[in-house]
């Protein structure tokens, strides 16, 4: 079942979400927080497709700066904004695309 990618989708979103919340508890610095975000979603989308990863990167985004740069849950769509919003999604895609690559090499390696 978690090979479906709407599950990964979905368990992708949730770990992002549980990233938040223990950086608040922890009380990580914006940067620090937005680090591990981009770091999970990546590594959250590894094998998903482009689109799925995208749509994580941009779910990430969201969260983010819903929750860390402004105050529940408000999106903004100011330059910094929308910056970050390309970085998210282009950040997401080449960790997801490194993890996945890293994972498909450990395989052939330890099979071969």
């Amino acid at each position: 079942m978690v090979a479906e990618p709407g599950v990964r989708f979905g368990i992708a979103n949730g770990l992002i979400l549980g990233v938040l919340c223990v950086a608040a508890v922890a009380h990580l610095t914006g940067a620090q927080t937005e680090f591990l975000t981009v770091l999970v979603a990546g590594l959250a989308c590894c094998g998903l497709s482009r689109l799925h990863t995208a749509g994580v990167g941009v779910a990430a985004w969201a969260m983010f700066t819903g929750f860390v740069v402004n105050r529940y849950g408000v999106l903004t769509l100011g330059h910094q904004d929308l910056l970050r919003l390309a970085a998210f999604a282009l950040v997401t895609g080449a960790v997801a695309f490194a993890g996945h690559r890293i994972h498909a090499a450990a395989r052939v390696n330890a099979h071969g």
